[in-house]
């Protein structure tokens, strides 16, 4: 059995769209004489490599603590995209895509994930990918970067269509280590009430 983590360290190396920057203060340090160490950590519920859950665009939708968690633990099915602008339905009409899949895209932006400024010109997924996951009733999406919408894209038509149509999202993936194939994803969100979203610790289990 090898496991692969598949999760971006939360530093002030994360990219982070804004002023969201996560931060970890020292409370206590052994270090400084006291007793035992604790932290404190502040983040958005998007830090990192997350999870989205239907609330986060979709009004009245599952949150953290009712979303199935089927959508973030299971089988699994890691396929390399070759694009050098967004994933486009042509880019993935081929792969062996099935009702009920949880797909991860490797679009080969995992060392982004790292660098702290935001790449801007990240690549995303189309609307008509969107689309065509949604016919295909896959169960969960992952992608290498922060967001499967383009940036500046009005309105999140993609997360809007997939979330829509009951397909959660993992973004932030790091998947530059892994190769292609089937996999157990292990990528559970915090049990958060009303939570739009969750950082996760997601790991990769090859038999």
């Amino acid at each position: 059995m090898k496991i692969y983590d598949i999760t971006a360290s939360i530093s002030n190396d994360l990219p982070v769209y804004g002023d969201e920057k996560p931060a970890i203060t020292h409370l206590a340090q052994m270090g400084k004489g006291d007793a035992y160490n604790v932290s404190r950590i502040s983040a958005t519920t998007h830090t990192g490599t997350h999870a989205d859950m239907p609330l986060h665009f979709i009004p009245g939708g599952d949150d953290c603590t009712s979303i199935d968690l089927s959508h973030f633990y299971g089988p699994a099915k890691v396929m390399k995209v070759n694009v050098k602008e967004h994933v486009n339905k042509d880019d993935i009409e081929a792969l062996d895509i099935q009702a009920g899949d949880i797909i991860l895209l490797n679009t080969g932006q995992s060392k982004y994930m790292s660098q702290g400024s935001l790449k801007q010109d990240f690549l995303g997924l189309t609307v008509e990918a969107a689309e065509y996951l949604a016919q295909k009733k896959i169960k969960t999406v992952g992608i290498d970067y922060l967001s499967v919408d383009p940036y500046g894209t009005t309105g999140f038509p993609v997360h809007k269509t997939l979330l829509g149509n009951g397909i959660t999202v993992l973004e932030g993936l790091v998947l530059e280590h892994v190769p292609e194939g089937a996999y157990t994803l292990s990528a559970l969100p915090l049990k958060i009430p009303n939570g739009d979203g969750s950082p996760v610790r997601a790991v990769l289990v090859a038999e």
